[in-house]
């Protein structure tokens, strides 16, 4: 038997070719489409609400394509039968009251996603618009995106709709899915850690997958490697040409993990590495970069790209003089006394090169896709540019903006899929007006391929 189709499809990230080297690369094939809006709630006077955010998108090693996304369903204000989180479990969860005072009445209680929950129906059937119900959905096609079905559902409950964001998800290459859950987002869940967790779920030997994930905390989720870190939050999760896997997020530092300035201030950019996908599936990640200052980079979310020579191109979410702005740097390859963890190489934040020099603009999660190709692409809801050197960054032609918090995945023919969702940060129901009017989210799907 010759490669699977997702070991041939990485086996050839990122080689340059004549595209690399052409003065003007642009889209060619360009298509958008929204591939799902959630079931519809009455939303205000003569208006409906939908909700769904927060896209992941990865192949199946068969090619199969996935999307998945939290999905919100059921009434969109109190007067329709919203609850909000109990004021004792606010308390138990948050450490915290609402603004002193009896009774639980966030700022924005449209953000309050705690009553929306208990009533999903059985995985992979849908809600209604009327079910209270906060799910991860998962889609999946066949045919390159041209038709989706319903290929599980995950239910759960939380204040935020953030503990099992999808974006880091993606499958090994013995179909095993991993996941990132953010304990922090399930302060309400008793006895769990309140840190980042990355869980595997592996598929029977049938092929079927087990209806639920790993109990939460279980062997191998916990990625501390450094005790004086107590918190992290993951977002991304990206494979290497050379088996590796990373992770990329932020880290909190406090020895005690509950107090001082672990719950204030993120304290550094976080890369954690996996020599390999069994080492991944064991939990046996550490320490792929040496913390960084927050006075030299204010962490916060930021994704990287692997370079022909082994570097990463990293793209930051962060802030100077208080004004939300993007960056970029080189983290050079490195091993031995430069790596935080023996035994492992490690890659090295070049300060010289932390800039925007292709006055990137501030936009949500970044996304950078290392393509066949030999080009890095970024996609964001202001536009889409790449860069050939990892420096210098062209406007691609040809291909619209994105929606909210896109991701990018590129199959074996060198088609490119940018998954995302209409809208923003948004409440279930709009803001805090009386009628909690008018969120209409749904998930969209652009394609294309790289020309000149």
């Amino acid at each position: 038997m010759g490669l699977p189709l997702w070991a041939s499809l990485f086996a050839a990230l990122p080689i340059a070719s004549a595209l690399a080297t052409a003065q003007t690369i642009h889209a060619t094939g360009y298509l958008r489409s929204t591939i799902f809006t959630a079931p519809t709630a009455p939303c205000g006077s003569n208006s409906k609400c939908s909700w769904d955010a927060w896209t992941g998108a990865w192949f199946m090693p068969n090619g199969d394509m996935m999307v998945a996304f939290t999905m919100v369903t059921g009434p969109t204000s109190p007067s329709r039968g919203r609850t909000f989180m109990p004021e004792a479990t606010l308390e138990q969860a948050l450490g915290a009251t609402e603004n002193g005072t009896p009774g639980y009445s966030p700022a924005d209680p449209g953000r309050d996603f705690y009553g929306l929950s208990g009533a999903c129906p059985a995985s992979p059937q849908l809600p209604s618009g009327s079910d209270a119900c906060t799910e991860i959905v998962y889609r999946r096609s066949t045919d390159q995106g041209r038709t989706w079905t319903t290929w599980r559902t995950e239910p759960f409950q939380g204040i935020e709709p953030t503990p099992y964001t999808p974006a880091a998800t993606l499958a090994l290459s013995d179909g095993s899915l991993i996941r990132r859950v953010n304990g922090d987002d399930l302060r309400n869940v008793p006895n769990i850690p309140y840190t980042a967790m990355l869980q595997v779920l592996t598929p029977n030997r049938d092929g079927t997958y087990p209806a639920n994930w790993p109990p939460l905390g279980g062997a191998g989720q916990v990625v501390a490697s450094d005790s004086s870190v107590c918190k992290y939050q993951i977002s991304r999760i990206r494979k290497l040409r050379d088996g590796r896997l990373i992770a990329l997020g932020q880290a909190w530092r406090h020895a005690t993990g509950h107090s001082g300035r672990c719950n204030s201030d993120a304290f550094s950019e976080l890369l954690l590495v996996a020599a390999s996908e069994s080492a991944a599936k064991r939990g046996q990640w550490m320490l792929g970069m040496p913390y960084v200052s927050a006075s030299t980079l204010s962490p916060d979310e930021w994704d990287a790209a692997q370079l022909a020579n082994g570097d990463l191109l990293a793209l930051f979410r962060t802030a100077a003089s208080g004004r939300a702005i993007r960056r970029q740097a080189i983290l050079r390859a490195a091993t031995g006394s430069s790596c935080p963890d023996s035994g492992i190489a490690c890659w090295v934040l070049d300060t010289s090169t932390l800039g925007n020099p292709g006055n990137l603009q501030h936009s949500g999660h970044p996304e950078l896709l290392a393509t066949r190709e030999g080009v890095i692409v970024e996609f964001a809801s202001d536009g889409v540019k790449y860069t050939v050197d990892g420096s210098s960054w062209t406007t691609l032609g040809g291909v619209a903006a994105t929606d909210y918090y896109p991701r990018s995945i590129q199959n074996a023919d060198g088609g490119i899929y940018v998954f995302s969702h209409r809208g923003s940060d948004d409440a279930y129901g709009g803001v805090s007006t009386a009628d909690y009017c008018c969120v209409a989210q749904s998930i969209t799907m652009q394609k294309f391929q790289l020309g000149r």
